[in-house]
């Protein structure tokens, strides 16, 4: 017996709305036995760098052949194309608005087919719903088993939106924020390699600074900044997150995405009082 088919849905849907269970409900149409996983509905309105990198974050933890539905959508009814991607041994059914921007650049080998044959979507097509009525039908035939390329024509310039990077000094990291999680915690681009890197230069305790504000130390772990202190450490997708203990370090501290995040060895102090601040990412 074959496998089962995964769909992962990735929204800014919320829970508020019923949104979400109809576009689940559309893919079980053409594909019942697929078996469908929310990766995340709150993702900030709009936010299609915010989705991408929760996107990347997430599929390398499922298995080869998995389908991610991607409808974080700014444009919907307007001019950019929907897509079916193979990127690794993974397929995407996206908005080609950059929501798969992440996924694209850290990729060895992709191939994409815009969505154009009509017989695969609803017609007509609701001017406010692609979820329904493109991306979601499309998804659900794709687990049923129709290739991608019957979608429609191959096309290769998919549109990929800036990634901030992170900028290296000799005695210091500058990155930012880029996600704030559920618990305040405020996810950076900073990675493990980086913060290595800058370890074997200075060979000092290192410290962190979020905007003009003290962060503290990198600690090991959380409870390691104490009941209600705050630190940095490095989270679960290897980078480096901002954090306060039991506590919520975004909402308290006024960090947001976009807040730069810079990492130097415990002497090293701020330049005329502040660091400079990165501009928000849209």
């Amino acid at each position: 017996m074959s496998e089962l088919p995964i769909v992962t849905i990735l929204t800014d849907f919320g829970q508020r709305d019923p949104f979400v269970g109809i576009v689940k409900g559309v893919v079980l149409s053409h594909c019942r036995h697929a078996i469908l996983v929310d990766l995340c509905h709150e993702v900030p309105a709009f936010s299609i760098l915010g989705a991408s990198l929760q996107l990347q974050s997430a599929m390398g933890y499922f298995p080869a052949g998995t389908i991610h539905l991607v409808v974080v959508d700014p444009g919907v009814g307007g001019a950019r194309r929907p897509l079916v991607a193979r990127i690794g041994e993974q397929l995407f059914v996206a908005p080609d608005n950059g929501v798969l921007s992440h996924t694209l650049m850290a990729a060895k080998e992709w191939r994409a087919w815009e969505v154009t044959e009509p017989s695969f979507v609803r017609n007509p097509a609701s001017a406010t719903f692609h979820g329904r009525d493109i991306f979601a039908p499309v998804a659900g035939m794709l687990a049923a088993g129709s290739p991608p390329q019957t979608f429609g024509p191959e096309v290769s310039d998919l549109a990929v939106l800036s990634i901030p990077r992170v900028v290296t000094e000799p005695d210091r990291l500058r990155g930012e924020v880029v996600w704030v999680d559920g618990f305040g915690n405020c996810l950076t681009n900073i990675g493990r390699r980086d913060l290595n890197a800058l370890q074997g230069r200075v060979r000092a305790v290192l410290e962190v600074f979020a905007g003009t504000q003290r962060i503290g130390r990198v600690v090991p772990r959380f409870e390691a900044a104490g009941a209600g202190g705050v630190g940095a450490l490095i989270g679960s997708t290897d980078h480096l997150e901002l954090f306060k203990n039991r506590g919520n370090l975004a909402a308290e501290w006024g960090v947001a995405p976009g807040t730069t995040v810079v990492v130097g060895a415990a002497a090293v102090r701020m330049t005329h009082g502040q660091f400079p601040m990165a501009k928000t990412k849209n």
